[in-house]
């Protein structure tokens, strides 16, 4: 198990990436011991983002483009090799016969540069002038005559320039009537011209349908005031699906045995259409299963997910390669609310990968959506079987999904075999939280109350007394009931709804969206944070593991230098973190974390907790009676979306529950027992069909 639970620990890859970054600033911030950087200190943050040894150096190693940079819920299709031209040029925009990809997404074009100087360029659709069309290009450069040559032509008054200079910024957005021409260098420009009118027809429908929907809804005031904010799917989500379906179709790769690493390599399964899951991302491509492992190939070309695995010649692939002698656990996980996905947990070993015992690792975990439960499972089945006939010495793959794990981590907690650290992260992989999954991120609690700044502190030495139960949070209170004035607004809330609108809305979402433009909402002090979740009636968040892991301190320091602006309460510049006036750095603030959960009294309160997030009062009745009820959509799962007969209806539901959070799955019948309690408290607390399958 020892393996397998090492495998949970936060992702380790982006803070070593951000740690090599930083280097000597982060030492710095470190050893000063302030909250606020000093002058010298912010100056080296700037050196650092913007000297070409470091993150520059870095980012022109990998494509400058990432579906982040798109409109929430767009995807790319497919990208060329181009010739880009405008009529209208600056700094940071294009010139003339710029070379780099045109990359067409669902809801615009994105022109990516070469030269890395250059900003990349995004088009949306809705911006466009007119249909993008073919035109003709007579070239008089060459001293025999004119050449002519066709060239997709694209007119648009609106457009936005991202990593201008290849530094990470706030966008520029130019409004200004521009046309540009697109030269395929590879391709047929007849093939582009008929997919982006199809995505242009699609865009503009979308938008005449908007408007005359937002009219009428405009007209009927009283039905807006009293019907509560639900989000709609776009309306254009079923055209832009068909064409997805029919790009994909055309340009979906096919894993042949060619394709395959070793020379007695051989299919097990057919070709499966997948997807590869990360946060607020994903990539759509096949798998294959083999005797030797998986195989996953992108869509759109080279995936993105840099893998552990041990074969050194994933590099030089076009697919990614899973040895199945690589996987460490599994877990059965949600796309969406469909039970269709899986998680595996690599580990890459410094040793004999025979010897399983005294290996070093490196952990990692890919999480792969596939189209159907029983996709899902043979995939399960398969790679469970295989990993026994290749090495019938090897240690069985644990399934954190598994209620039999879940008893077997439950025990050795108790017999304090593994810490509660450990233990939480154990339950969170159960539940269905995963790193790759925003909306079902792994749920660790807020333990301490005391993260108060100097000028709170009366002139008291800067201290925290972790043998002082004071310092702690109550673990058998949910985050919406800690401060009782703010609940009484919640239960009058709750009391004054419609009938069939008070089944469970104590508490508004389980996760409120975190995207936001205004910079006093950004995460910038633990203190603030912390009242935040007291006082705001919006924010009932707890904590995630980070928090709890010194080897992630990095999330606390802006080692890029980002210019976050200044907060509009008091003027402050965003910059690192705002720590406790007991903390000494970032790292040491995590270790203080770390120590308070691992307490006595936080392991005496931690079942109650427990109870409240994965256990009997986190639903029903006994979750009223605890205060901890949210909204109805939280908790729906599988079962109730097969249940729905309107597409449109499940659409909606999906769409709430992703954007604000789902709660964990229910592990426990029984109220979680205390550590080193009897046998006799312990048998049937793990429900048997938590995750049935």
């Amino acid at each position: 198990m020892n393996e397998a639970v090492q495998a949970l620990h936060p992702p380790r890859s982006t803070a070593s990436r951000r740690r090599i970054i930083r280097r000597s600033s982060s030492q710095n911030s470190s050893s000063n011991g302030s909250n606020f950087p000093s002058t010298h200190h912010s100056h080296s943050s700037q050196r650092h983002a913007s000297s070409p040894s470091t993150i520059r150096t870095k980012q022109n190693s990998k494509p400058r483009f990432t579906e982040l940079l798109l409109e929430h819920g767009e995807t790319q299709l497919i990208d060329y090799a181009v010739l880009a031209s405008s009529s209208t040029s600056s700094s940071s925009g294009l010139l003339r016969n710029t070379e780099g990809r045109l990359r067409v997404c669902t809801r615009s074009i994105v022109l990516e540069p070469r030269n890395s100087c250059r900003g990349i360029v995004r088009v949306p659709f809705r911006f466009m002038t007119n249909c993008p069309s073919l035109t003709m290009q007579y070239d008089r450069s060459n001293s025999g005559g004119k050449n002519e040559s066709s060239v997709l032509s694209v007119s648009t008054n609106r457009y936005f320039i991202m990593k201008a200079n290849n530094a990470i910024g706030p966008y520029d957005q130019i409004q200004k009537s521009t046309e540009i021409t697109l030269q395929f260098l590879h391709s047929s420009p007849s093939t582009v011209e008929t997919l982006l009118r199809e995505l242009y027809s699609v865009e503009k429908k979308s938008m005449v349908r908007f408007n005359t929907s937002s009219e009428k809804e405009i007209g009927n005031i009283e039905t807006v005031l009293t019907t509560p904010m639900m989000m709609h799917p776009d309306s254009s989500d079923n055209g832009i699906k068909m064409l997805i379906t029919s790009t994909a179709d055309e340009i979906m790769p096919s894993l042949e045995s060619f394709h395959f690493l070793h020379v007695h390599e051989h299919p097990l399964s057919s070709t499966m259409k997948c997807s590869l899951k990360e946060p607020l991302l994903h990539q759509d491509g096949v798998a294959v299963l083999t005797n030797y492992g998986l195989y996953f190939q992108p869509m759109n070309g080279m995936t993105s997910f840099s893998v552990v695995s041990n074969n050194s010649t994933n590099a030089s692939k076009p697919h990614t390669f899973l040895s199945v002698n690589d996987v460490v656990a599994i877990a059965r996980r949600y796309d969406g609310l469909q039970d269709v996905a899986v998680e595996l947990y690599l580990a890459k070993r410094h040793g004999r990968h025979d010897d399983y015992n005294n290996c070093k690792s490196y952990y990692q975990s890919i999480l792969l959506s596939f189209e159907s439960y029983s996709v899902r499972e043979n995939v399960l089945r398969t790679l469970l079987s295989q990993r026994n006939n290749n090495h019938e010495e090897a240690p069985p793959i644990p399934c954190f999904t598994d209620a039999s794990f879940v008893e077997s981590a439950m025990q050795q907690w108790q017999n304090g075999q593994i810490d509660n650290f450990s233990y939480l992260l154990i339950l969170n992989a159960a539940a269905g939280r995963s790193y790759h999954d925003v909306s079902r991120y792994p749920v660790f609690p807020w333990v301490l109350s005391n993260y108060g700044q100097e000028d709170d502190m009366d002139g008291e030495t800067a201290f925290l007394d972790l043998n002082n139960p004071s310092n702690y949070r109550d673990l058998s209170k949910p985050i919406g009931a800690l401060n009782e004035e703010r609940f009484v607004e919640f239960r009058k809330r709750y009391e004054g709804m419609v009938q069939q609108q008070r089944e469970a809305m104590e508490r508004g979402q389980v996760h409120p969206d975190a995207c936001t433009a205004a910079t006093d909402r950004l995460f910038h002090s633990i203190h603030s944070t912390y009242q935040s979740i007291l006082n705001n009636p919006a924010d009932v968040k707890e904590l995630i593991p980070e928090f709890y892991d010194p080897d992630c301190f990095d999330f606390l320091i802006n080692a890029m230098g980002l210019q976050l602006g200044n907060l509009q309460s008091t003027g402050e510049r965003v910059n690192d973190v705002i720590l406790p006036s007991w903390a000494k750095s970032a790292k040491h603030f995590l270790k203080m974390n770390r120590a308070a959960l691992e307490s006595p009294y936080c392991t005496e309160q931690l079942p109650k907790w427990i109870d409240l997030i994965f256990g009997v009062t986190s639903r029903g009745m006994r979750a009223k009676e605890a205060r901890n009820l949210f909204h109805p959509i939280s908790y729906l799962t599988p079962s109730v979306l097969e249940a729905m007969h309107s597409e449109e209806e499940k659409k909606t539901v999906e769409l709430q529950a992703n954007e604000f959070g789902i709660c964990p799955d229910q592990l426990f019948c029984k109220e979680h027992p205390k550590k080193n309690a009897s046998w006799e408290s312990v048998e049937g607390v793990v429900m048997s069909n938590f995750r049935k399958v």
